[in-house]
């Protein structure tokens, strides 16, 4: 499936972890699901297209990122002429002309006419043993007989301006579309059990293009260039590997299992003008990888990272993995005007139970979910459901489909969205600290978020978010972060490599109330109050105790000391600071 997103104007890492966990997630009462995402996560996210653009992003730059290793490119492997399937298996279709009149020809354009619909008459075709019953406005069969026998019936448009209205041929609002580029087919199929009718769209490429019906017009113009792109790989692709498909006689469909076409309502809906000039900028432009067209996948909204294709629709076997389907960071995603950024969905246990039951057999009653295995996205790729009766192992996607969820990038029981501040910083590092292994947290002063590589640290008064990671982010941790003795971030880490001849590594962390010392031999360590105070009064880094090998500890008698390279300082209750000489 390519598409998630219906242009509704018109009606970090390459890894994949178990996330440890000292216990199963366990319901009490129910089950809570907190995601971000919507659609498979696979390809180019259409809203991270769309905040790209906003950043200034061109439409070669945003699909070059989505789909890694790729170029664009005018390539003589794009078709000339596609062939879409409007609808399928009706016994009747309406044909409404529209601001002119529209041709019915029996088997081909220039074959027998079987009829002229007057603008503003609507006709009905009826599928029938020996052909079609063609009756008009009236309801009087046209020309007194069926017509087409075997062949098709061609519905053709005369003049600039008509088109046909089917409002059969929509299977996406059920409110029906307008055509007015190409031809459209009515054939007959399966009259061995009752006769049925397949409509099928034959056009050009770049006519099918124009109607395609995939995000909102109005959006920015590198992000619909971007689509049409897309959009125009996807369909080569579809039309050179597997050709016409016996179920429809047709390259693709017309709605969510392939792309959204929605025929002349995307020229005519608004702004549908800047639509089809981002397919003409475009023209014959497509993603390639080693000189081929690739199959360009794309969804809604990726929730901030893509996926790899292997970990979505194959259970992370990578024998499926596929070079330019691969997870990346999405820095677009965030943009305000994106709905899927963040959301949730709760169910009770026998709901969850028997929305899963396909899935996991008769284990029982739904208890607890584990052995989460999670994609460099953080969507799940497989876990374990633990049932009253006993378990069964599952994917995301199977996860997602049961219980009918936005996106399977979802945490259980928890919420780890990334958001606000945070999240600004975590997308201008690209996604570098990894995945959040907990939920943004309130300090005084600011919020903090951990993640597997650090944590994100957020002063509120100094507008301020930085990334700890390593043995400083260890050491951050062990003295309780944002809410412990140190407050949080002042700046950034300051490099101390200079301040002795061989302070390999050497830095210092400023905090509100504290610092932290690194340097690669000694480590990192935390100093606060009159520790810091004595150790700063002694010249620092520069001075003559060198790096801290401790961070402040506890005396016997109630007061604090830490250890240096060459010396120690101790503060005894009720008395000052001694620095002392190893």
């Amino acid at each position: 499936m390519a598409r998630r997103i219906l242009a509704a104007a018109l009606v970090v890492l390459a890894w994949t972890s178990i996330l440890p966990s000292a216990a199963p997630v366990t319901a009490a009462g129910s089950f809570a699901f907190v995601g971000s995402g919507y659609g498979h996560g696979i390809g180019m996210s259409q809203w991270g297209a769309y905040g790209l653009a906003k950043m200034g992003w061109t439409h070669g730059r945003i699909l070059r990122h989505f789909f890694q290793g790729t170029e664009l490119q005018r390539t003589g492997e794009v078709p000339g002429h596609i062939r879409i399937g409007l609808t399928q298996d009706r016994t009747v279709v309406h044909l409404q002309a529209r601001h002119g009149p529209v041709n019915l020809w029996e088997g081909h354009r220039g074959g027998a006419l079987a009829g002229v619909i007057p603008a503003g008459d609507t006709w009905t075709v009826r599928s029938k043993r020996d052909g079609f019953a063609i009756r008009d406005a009236d309801g009087t069969l046209v020309g007194g007989r069926l017509w087409g026998g075997q062949k098709p019936l061609i519905v053709d448009y005369v003049g600039p301006g008509a088109r046909v209205f089917i409002p059969e041929a929509d299977a996406i609002w059920y409110q029906g579309f307008a055509y007015a580029r190409g031809r459209i087919q009515i054939q007959r199929d399966g009259c061995a059990d009752g006769c049925r009718e397949r409509l099928v769209a034959a056009l050009t490429m770049e006519e099918y293009l124009d109607g395609i019906g995939e995000v909102p017009a109005s959006w920015p113009t590198e992000s619909l260039e971007a689509q049409a792109v897309a959009a125009r790989s996807y369909a080569t692709y579809a039309v050179v590997h597997y050709g016409l498909r016996s179920d429809c006689g047709c390259h693709l469909t017309d709605g969510a299992g392939d792309q959204t076409y929605i025929g002349y309502d995307r020229e005519s809906g608004r702004d549908g003008d800047r639509w089809v000039a981002a397919v003409q900028q475009t023209a014959g432009q497509a993603i390639t990888y080693g000189g081929r067209v690739i199959q360009a996948f794309y969804a809604a909204s990726d929730g901030g990272h893509s996926e790899n294709v292997e970990d979505v629709w194959h259970a992370g076997n990578d024998a499926f993995a596929v070079p330019w389907l691969t997870g990346v960071c999405d820095p677009g995603e965030s943009t305000d005007a994106n709905p899927w950024t963040s959301w949730t969905r709760t169910f009770d246990v026998p709901t969850t139970t028997s929305r899963l039951a396909p899935y996991t057999g008769a284990i029982g009653t739904v208890s607890s979910f584990d052995q989460i295995v999670r994609g460099s996205s953080g969507r799940i790729v497989t876990l374990r459901v633990l049932g009253s009766l006993g378990s069964h192992v599952i994917t995301g996607t199977q996860l997602r489909a049961g219980l009918g969820l936005p996106d399977d990038r979802v945490w259980i029981n928890a919420d780890r969205t990334i958001r606000g501040p945070i999240r600004e910083r975590y997308d201008h590092l690209m996604c570098a600290p990894g995945l959040p292994s907990s939920s943004t947290t309130s300090v005084p002063g600011g919020v903090e978020q951990l993640f597997t590589d650090g944590g994100l640290y957020r002063n509120g008064e100094r507008d301020l978010t930085v990334w700890l990671t390593g043995a400083v982010d260890d050491e951050y941790r062990a003295v309780g972060t944002g809410a412990g003795v140190l407050g949080l971030p002042l700046a950034k880490a300051r490099s101390l490599t200079r301040v002795r001849a061989t302070c390999a590594g050497c830095s210092v962390q400023p905090f509100e109330d504290g610092r932290i010392y690194v340097k690669r031999s000694t480590g990192a360590h935390a100093l606060w109050g009159p520790i810091l105070s004595t150790y700063l009064g002694a010249g620092g880094a520069q001075g003559w105790l060198g790096f801290p090998l401790t961070r402040v500890r506890d005396r016997a008698d109630g007061g604090v000391k830490a250890r240096f390279e060459y010396g120690t300082i101790a503060c005894p209750v009720g008395a000052s600071c001694v620095a002392t000489a190893a």
